[in-house]
């Protein structure tokens, strides 16, 4: 079980936002970051070789406030953290998804010995101001929770719910169900109190987490694999097996635009499922991979669900989508894995992401 670890700080813990071809947003962020009347002790954006000019509006904009350094990391050669350096800017030679992107970052930021504790926050978020502290001040409270995540509502609607925390994984389907999502926040509230949300939380949402070090010392990183879509649930599977649980600090209010900038417009518009393909194949083959690695006993069930999911596409005029699911299904069985390029050319241009 974890063992006891000092308090936490901000002063002690490095905030991660993730950048690809969307520096209008990242620098919103970091200006929200920079309002916090307490300071985090390092921001590290990463940069995952971003083919517009996304690393030289992000420098120039947060050189207008601060002294960032610009690192850049090659395949074979890791960044070393500089010395006394609290705001970096690490500009990446490929883009090998989301869970590479933070990987990075994290190898970074843990390099500082005072680093307790690190948020991965999405670049496409707003947290409000004491959001960073109430994180810290929960992470603090006891030494349990290897994960603590945030009060996520939607940006585009202030009043209403994405997920308090996370939700509920069903080990029988690889689905999770969110707490509080889609309802407005004082009913979320009354209805989900922290203690019943913290007895059933088993899967924080990956658009803010904020990860104790012991948990990434003991768990290991994010899986690289899923390149994106799914890699913060198999996280959550691990870090519950190695007998760390889960909280969630109420206070800690971020508005999260979900999906925007990778096309996946399922919160916005009247909450339409408008998911590009390719983001319909990397979730349902994510899923089946985790199900593979942590409950394979549960793959027949989870393969039997993908009917209703091709009854869904065709009732949804998608019925084009049907040999796309059963590639889905076919490539997470066999673990082929990464970036899908064999079957999405375009993503290397036009539509390949990485955050949340």
């Amino acid at each position: 079980m974890p063992h006891p670890c000092p308090a936490c700080t901000a002063a002690h813990c490095a905030v991660i936002l993730l950048n690809y071809r969307n520096a209008p947003d990242t620098i919103a962020c970091l200006r929200a970051l920079a309002a916090m009347p307490v300071q985090p002790g390092k921001i590290i954006v990463i940069d995952n070789s971003s083919p517009d000019d996304s690393v030289k509006r992000i420098m120039a904009a947060w050189q207008t406030s601060t002294e960032p350094v610009l690192l850049r990391e090659e395949p074979a050669h890791a960044p070393l953290l500089p010395t006394s350096a609290t705001r970096i800017l690490l500009a990446r030679s490929t883009n090998d998804g989301f869970s590479a992107g933070n990987n990075a970052a994290i190898r970074l930021a843990l390099q500082d010995s005072e680093c307790k504790a690190v948020w991965l926050l999405n670049n496409d978020t707003d947290p409000e101001p004491d959001a960073l502290n109430a994180l810290c001040q929960r992470m603090s409270a006891d030494p349990q929770p290897g994960i603590v995540g945030s009060t996520l509502i939607y940006a585009h609607n202030r009043s209403t719910v994405q997920t308090l925390a996370g939700g509920r994984l069903n080990s029988l389907l690889g689905t999770t169900h969110s707490f509080g999502g889609g309802m407005e926040l004082p009913e979320a509230l009354r209805q989900w109190p922290q203690h019943r949300v913290e007895q059933q939380l088993d899967d924080i949402i990956g658009a803010s987490m904020f990860i104790r070090r012991a948990t990434l010392v003991q768990t290991g990183y994010l899986d690289e694999a899923f390149f994106l879509y799914g890699e913060e649930t198999e996280f959550c599977i691990r870090v519950r097996k190695a007998g760390f649980n889960f909280a969630w600090a109420p206070e800690s209010v971020v508005y999260h635009k979900e999906g925007g900038s990778t096309g996946a417009e399922s919160a916005a518009e009247g909450r339409k499922f408008r998911r590009p393909a390719w983001v319909d194949y990397l979730s349902l083959r994510n899923r089946v991979y985790m199900m593979r690695k942590h409950y394979p006993w549960a793959l027949p069930l989870v393969l039997l669900s993908y009917l209703g999911v091709i009854l869904n596409r065709v009732r949804r005029g998608q019925a084009n989508r049907i040999p796309l699911i059963f590639r889905a299904a076919w490539d997470g069985l066999r673990g082929r894995m990464g970036k899908p390029d064999h079957l999405f050319p375009a993503l290397r241009d036009t539509h390949e992401n990485s955050g949340h």
